[in-house]
């Protein structure tokens, strides 16, 4: 726009505003113009005839808005006389320009009619019977009806906006010819510019869309579901009871968008499964995919403050993604094949409200009903199994089993402990002692037998209601020539047997001496002057061992003299003899009153038999001096007297 028409338009704008305020607006009657053609078929091209005279400076907007109340910005205006429409619609063309210095303004309407081919969706069946479906957009709805061939030579169909689907029937199964879409103006404008559109035929009608989307089994046995639908299609909700056959419900519909239905009379213990069956065009029934209810329900395991739920599920032809478990409405597990979850974030005296929900593939939901569960808060019995075992001097090992009712995640075992023979049993365990296997640090085992006995308090402040038999730790003592032990069980269940087992230096067993159910053992004394043993006890069941303390026997020479023997030849005490153990490199003196030796051995088993000489030798005190080794080979002498008893 040269300066010339700028300044015209700001003044032509400065009079249109005067005009405006006086109520006339931008469209003003001053000007003067024709419209040739004022309406036709787009495309439209339209010409303006100037009707002012001396009009200086004429521009036009072809497309301005009557309401308008700002100045049409320049980009939006022309000098062009001539403008085409390539779309339908009514539009307004604005004039405005100056004559002899004032200001003029006019608008007039162009029609512009629509000329683009309708189109339609077309579902053809097997049978041949077709069904169309007018596309509702503003190209349908701008002709007075729309033309229908549908190319077999049959009669053309005429459709009006506002109609519903059309059928057709063609002679033979497989004709599928195009079907030609025309819009037709009452009057008959437009006809040879307005296209045609060819819709070929398509498989038939797709009934995907119904399906279930939520099964919510309630607490009452209602089941309430959720399906889409469509418009028009009959749709029935089937149900199988459990023996694998599908029966009506009795709900049906034909609607558009989410339908609601409830199912009475059903058992929420029991698992149901549900599908649609719907009638297309064709007539054909189209099965939707299962989706089954599901049960919940507390699980096998009876533990206090642990809640054990499982669930049900038949599978879906869906593929499931995940099952949710909600505890008073959050979720609190998922899985995607588990079927059971112990809750241990529960308190006892507290009741809990428990959902499962199946997410399926497609967005599909499948809910429980509630079940409320309080856990549980029996008292504990008993404790049956339970065993001691020596670790070493000054520690001994319980171990307990615990099974049945009361048990709770947290616990506090007790322990008590007593000697061997005594009743005064006094707790050792800490308080809210959280291990079934304990350990007392502060014992003796070389020197007593210690009896144990437990008592379980779970989690519920309940306690059983008795302490087991004591069990007692093994105590290996020596008895020269024997090595002994206590027969009291360190097992709740009978000791099946006893083993003796001899140790090297090291601690590793060289030997396994079986003892079935004897407490003693008789040593080799000539043959061994150390030993190493250990009792291993073996419970009557076979499941539990035990041990007793290492008993280290180190032995000293040990001389045993009589102080008086009778030689008198009645088979009693006849001959004066030693016995020893753990010695060697033995030798013996005996003497008289006066120094004479009347008797010497290097063999310990020669005894004297009262004898000087060959002849009997007189009654009274005489003296002995032992010389021998000990097995460690250290010297021993013993001095001392005896008395010849004639």
């Amino acid at each position: 726009m040269n300066i010339k028409l700028l300044i015209a338009f700001l003044l032509g704008t400065f009079l249109l505003f005067q005009k405006d305020a006086l109520g006339q607006g931008f469209c003003g009657n001053t000007g003067g113009f024709t419209v040739i053609p004022s309406q036709g078929c787009a495309p439209l091209t339209v010409t303006i005839k100037n009707q002012v005279a001396k009009a200086e400076n004429i521009s036009y907007a072809y497309n301005f808005n009557r309401s308008q109340t700002t100045v049409p910005d320049i980009k939006e205006t022309t000098q062009d006389s001539s403008h085409t429409y390539t779309l339908a619609g009514t539009y307004t063309i604005l004039q405005f320009g100056s004559a002899g210095g004032t200001g003029f303004s006019q608008c007039k309407d162009v029609v512009v009619k629509e000329t683009r081919a309708p189109t339609a969706n077309v579902t053809v069946c097997k049978s041949g019977k077709v069904q169309l479906d007018m596309v509702l957009d503003s190209i349908s709805e701008a002709y007075d009806f729309i033309e229908i061939n549908w190319g077999d030579g049959t009669q053309v169909w005429n459709w009006k906006k506002g109609g519903s689907s059309i059928f057709h029937i063609y002679s033979s199964a497989t004709q599928r010819p195009d079907i030609r879409l025309t819009g037709k103006y009452d009057g008959g404008q437009c006809a040879q510019s307005t296209s045609t559109s060819i819709i070929p035929g398509k498989s038939s009608q797709s009934l995907a869309s119904v399906r279930i989307r939520n099964v919510e089994m309630l607490s009452s046995g209602d089941v309430k579901l959720i399906y889409d639908g469509l418009e028009g299609v009959p749709t029935e909700v089937l149900i199988d009871k459990g023996d694998g056959q599908f029966v009506s419900t009795g709900k049906k519909g034909q609607s558009a968008g989410p339908q609601a239905v409830t199912i009475n009379g059903l058992n929420p213990q029991q698992i149901y499964r549900f599908k649609l069956s719907s009638k297309d065009i064709c007539d054909d029934m189209i099965e939707s995919p299962i989706v089954s209810s599901l049960i919940i329900k507390e699980g096998p395991f009876s533990l206090d403050e642990i809640i054990s739920v499982a669930w049900e599920h038949y599978p879906n032809t869906d593929q499931l993604i995940e099952y949710q478990l909600k505890r008073d409405g959050a979720v609190v597990f998922t899985s995607s094949d588990q079927l059971s979850y112990l809750d241990k974030d529960v308190k006892c005296g507290n009741t809990y409200k428990y959902e499962i929900v199946a997410i399926i593939e497609n967005d599909v939901r499948s809910y429980s009903s509630f079940v409320d569960i309080e856990p549980k808060s029996s008292a504990p019995g008993v404790i049956n199994t339970a065993s001691v075992t020596v670790e070493d001097d000054n520690t001994i090992t319980t171990k307990v089993e615990v099974s049945g009712e009361g048990l709770t995640s947290t616990y506090n075992l007790i322990v008590e402990r007593a000697l061997l023979g005594n009743t005064d049993f006094q707790q050792v365990s800490p308080a809210g002692n959280q291990t079934l296997q304990f350990q007392d640090a502060n014992v003796n085992t070389s020197e007593n037998s210690y009896c144990y006995r437990f008592a379980y308090e779970n989690a519920c402040k309940l306690k059983s209601p008795d302490y087991n038999a004591p069990v007692c730790s093994i105590l290996l003592r020596t008895n020269t020539p024997e090595i002994v032990w206590n027969s009291d069980a360190p097992f709740t269940d009978a000791v099946g047997s006893y083993d003796l087992l001899q140790m090297d230096d090291k601690g590793n067993i060289e030997d396994a001496i079986p003892k079935q159910l004897g407490t003693s053992h008789t040593l080799d004394l000539s043959s061994q002057s150390a030993f190493s043993f250990r009792i291993k006890a073996i419970s009557g069941n076979g499941n539990f061992t035990s041990f007793s303390n290492i008993l280290n026997f180190i032995s000293e020479a040990i001389i045993l003299v009589p102080d008086a023997f009778t030689p008198n030849g009645d088979a009693y005490n006849e001959r004066f003899e030693v016995k020893g153990y753990f010695i060697s490199d033995f030798k013996m003196s005996v003497f008289n009153r006066w120094g004479e030796v009347v008797f010497q051995s290097n063999n310990i088993a020669e005894g004297w038999d009262g004898r000087m000489k060959g002849e009997k030798a007189p009654g009274g005190y005489y003296l002995y001096k032992i010389e021998a080794s000990a097995s460690s080979g250290s010297k021993v002498v013993k001095n001392g007297s005896l008395l010849l008893i004639r």
